[in-house]
């Protein structure tokens, strides 16, 4: 197998204590901390030593394949069919939004909120649905608010995954490490994968490794693991999934996660009890060839055996083989991983042990098997808890103190993060380390400092000077969301979050974003009134009037902001209109009802020289686009030295088959050379209101 390296020699060679840290540790895309583990085979002959060779299964037990699944959104039914998954002995993964924000699609199932839904719901989610039926699901991350990542600025995209991740491991008291994009929607037709590219690297910063999407992986080498659905919501999105892939041939490294997903939603599995979700069960539940286990699960053995590096010395009869893995505090999960024993008999094996963890033997076809569990320091974090710093304070008084007494503050000031650390508990924290977790404007994302003992009363402060990577200006854009990721041994092992909200420039002005005007909304349904044939005198160069009268009122030229907290990516110039058509996603301030909303956007381009430049914009969604008084059909832009009016009528299009679309944002707007690549010396700039 390509990830283990093999070394036989008769000779005892000096080792690294068993358990004995890796400094340099930084296993695959995720940037893991590692640690060595020792593991000593004992066989009947040297010469059965010798012969001898220690593998890791493709997939736990060796198994041939995973099952799961994968559920998404805060809806309380979720609860119902945690009940029906425990029924068939199954596990998964529910992708939860901010946990303090829950809904329930449908109240048949007679599922009712509790006192505390933002903590008993999520725990619900993880413990076992009844006594004696199976449990052990875990909770993924689906972003804060459920936004189309895509359209968002860079440092709000980062914070809807970080801060999910944040927020709902304190709720849960629960590791988060695998991650659903909204709507599956992670690559936007204008941006030429560079958002696709940059969510990934948001997500690896955020440490996580796994994303529950369907063959993520087949058109594009991300590094991050991802699954296969077998079928999706009863596959009433037109069958494009499907259980006949469970009968597919496979290669031998090939072990993929098959998934039941996606929406508890009580009208597509065929009533409250869920039984058409129950059929799917009762019929692929209990192949002795498969794992049944959640994301988390799978997802930290494939990466293990992916990323660890295992080297093997031959000494007499015993074989000492040096495991270096990645650090279960960075997996999220204690899932051990199964070696097997390849070129001898079962029989020739006569023990198997690793000082400090615990040796399992399990039964193989064909080979010796155990399953080497993390050592036993290293156990799962069983206290969460966050200090929030939106103000940038650099007083360590402002912020409460969080579990064994730990006080935390980060700050960022310039160029330089902050942390600082006091134990005002009353027993010495031990294996105090921090991983610091930051957008995409800084080059380094995922920067770890080792700390090692805090006694009561000590304290330390952390400074990291952070360098700004090569084009800082497409990723500088609002407010910054920067986290430390503080794990510690006290009574109990625990996990502190400091984060903290340092100010940030706005985007350049060769982005589009703040250079128009609108005037809307137009209605594209009432009697008599066509937005094209309203807007058309001052889209062929009219003068703007200060108010136009329309059948539901007057109108006038405004400057449009985000309603949300969440700002957008600087190309798209905000139009208003519904994002998610969901009421429980929608923002009552933005009630219009009226179908085919369009706008009148009104804007300036100020251009250093005479030259032709290529706009991307959704020419779909574009009925009209005029450039200096003269209509524009295609996509070049003939620029004139000095200010160049333009002006659109634009109108969001809804997709037949799934109405969430990026174009409800508003209009996506970038001017290109003929080579592909931003124009950076032009700017946008705002006409004046009439």
């Amino acid at each position: 197998m390509k990830y283990l390296t093999w070394i036989t020699t008769l000779v005892a060679l000096p080792l690294a204590l068993a358990g004995a840290e890796v400094p340099a540790g930084r296993l695959g895309p995720a940037a893991m901390g590692s640690y060595r583990q020792t593991v000593l085979v004992t066989f009947t002959s040297e010469a059965a030593a010798r012969q001898a060779r220690l593998r890791l299964a493709p997939l736990y037990h060796d198994l041939q394949a995973a099952f799961s699944t994968r559920m998404d959104d805060c809806d309380l039914n979720n609860l119902r069919v945690a009940e029906v998954m425990a029924a068939y002995g199954q596990k998964g993964t529910f992708y939860l939004n901010d946990p303090q924000n829950w809904f329930q699609s449908s109240p048949e199932t007679g599922i009712t909120a509790p006192a505390e839904p933002a903590v008993e719901v999520p725990r619900r989610l993880l413990a076992r649905a009844a006594a004696g039926l199976a449990g052990g699901n875990s909770i993924g991350d689906h972003t804060l608010t459920h936004e189309m990542l895509p359209v968002l600025s860079k440092h709000r995209a980062f914070r809807e995954i970080m801060e999910a991740r944040v927020t709902i491991e304190t709720h849960s008291v629960s590791p988060v490490i695998s991650f659903v994009y909204p709507n599956v929607f992670y690559r936007s037709e204008f941006r030429d994968g560079t958002d696709r590219a940059d969510l990934e690297e948001m997500l690896r910063r955020a440490g996580i490794y796994q994303l529950a999407e369907h063959r993520y992986n087949e058109d594009w080498d991300s590094g991050l693991q991802d699954s296969v659905f077998i079928i999706c919501d009863n596959n009433t999105a037109g069958g494009r999934c499907s259980e006949s892939v469970l009968t597919h041939t496979r290669g031998e490294e090939e072990r993929p996660l098959f998934l039941v997903t996606m929406h508890a939603l009580v009208r597509d599995w065929g009533g409250p009890a869920y039984p058409k979700l129950a059929a799917i069960y009762r019929k692929w539940s209990g192949r002795p060839d498969w794992w049944y286990c959640n994301n988390n699960e799978y997802a930290a053995y494939r990466y293990q055996v992916l990323h660890s590096r295992m080297t093997s010395f031959v000494e007499g009869r015993v074989v000492r083989a040096v495991l270096t893995r990645p650090d279960p505090l960075d997996l999220g999960d204690g899932t051990p991983l199964t070696l097997k024993v390849e070129g001898v008999s079962k029989d020739e094996v006569l023990s198997v042990e690793s000082p400090g963890a615990e040796v399992q033997p399990v039964a193989l076809a064909g080979a010796y098997g155990f399953d080497l569990f993390h050592d036993r320091r290293r156990g799962a974090v069983e206290t969460y808890a966050k200090v929030d710093n939106p103000k940038n304070s650099d007083q360590l008084e402002t912020v409460p103190a969080g579990p064994e007494g730990l006080r935390a503050l980060l700050y960022r000031k310039d160029r330089v993060l902050t942390l600082v650390l006091r134990n005002e508990g009353r027993h010495s924290l031990e294996d105090v380390r921090v991983v610091f977790r930051l957008p995409l404007r800084w080059a380094d994302g995922v920067i770890r400092r080792s700390v090692g003992a805090l006694a009561p009363a000590a304290a330390v402060t952390l400074e990291v000077p952070l360098t700004e990577r090569a084009d800082p200006e497409h990723y500088v854009d609002g407010v910054e969301y920067d986290v430390a990721q503080v794990d510690f041994r006290g009574e109990r092992r625990g996990r502190l979050y400091a984060t903290c909200e340092a100010p940030g420039d706005e985007p350049a002005a060769f982005f589009a974003h703040d250079g128009f005007l609108a005037l809307g909304p137009l209605a594209g349904d009432v009697t008599g009134f066509d937005p094209l044939t309203f807007a058309q005198p001052f889209l062929e160069g009219a003068p703007p009037q200060r108010t136009y009268p329309v059948p539901w009122g007057n109108l006038a030229w405004r400057a449009l902001r985000p309603w949300k907290p969440a700002t957008l990516d600087p190309d798209i110039i905000f139009t208003g209109g519904v994002q998610n058509v969901f009421d429980y996603y929608q923002d009552p301030a933005l009630d219009f009802p009226h179908a085919q909303v369009q706008y009148v956007l009104y804007g300036r381009i100020v251009s250093p020289d005479d030259r032709t430049v290529r706009a991307v914009f959704p020419r779909q969604c574009v009925r009209w686009l005029s450039l200096n008084g003269r209509r524009v059909e295609g996509t070049t832009l003939s620029l004139k030295q000095g200010s160049n009016d333009l002006r659109l009528l634009y109108a969001a299009t809804i997709g037949a088959v799934w109405p969430v679309s990026e174009n409800n944002y508003g209009c996506y707007f970038r001017l290109t050379d003929a080579d592909g690549n931003r124009v950076e010396d032009v700017r946008f700039e705002r006409p004046p209101a009439p």
